[in-house]
């Protein structure tokens, strides 16, 4: 089953930004961390390549269109787990508010 996440611009790059933490999240060798780490490298590497043709296809006045893309539904699990550990991290209150966003958008497609 596939999920289809669409975020605007500024929501894509607070994601992609969040994903600068994970590396020392998972300090342990478990075998469950090694899973669900291997699974947001892939989520990871989508995000950064959105981000990335965004960036490339940048023009001054773009629009409201949003970006779109499409994630496994293991993926989008983990990824609702991972922001829900990230959210607890010290940032801005605009980011913490835009991740909260993105798992409740998460939530209401896994349920």
């Amino acid at each position: 089953m596939k999920i289809t996440l669409k975020l605007s611009p500024q929501q894509l790059s607070t994601l992609v930004y969040s994903f600068q933490v994970l590396a020392s999240l998972f300090s342990n060798d478990s075998r469950a961390l090694k899973v669900s780490q291997s699974i947001l490298d892939k989520v990871r590497l989508k995000c950064n390549k959105k981000h990335l043709e965004f960036q490339e296809n940048y023009k001054v006045f773009p629009g409201r269109k949003k970006i779109s893309f499409t994630l496994e539904f293991h993926e989008a699990h983990y990824l609702e787990e991972f922001i829900s550990i990230v959210i607890q991290q010290p940032q801005s209150d605009y980011d913490r508010n835009i991740l909260r966003y993105i798992q409740t958008r998460l939530d209401q497609k896994l349920t």
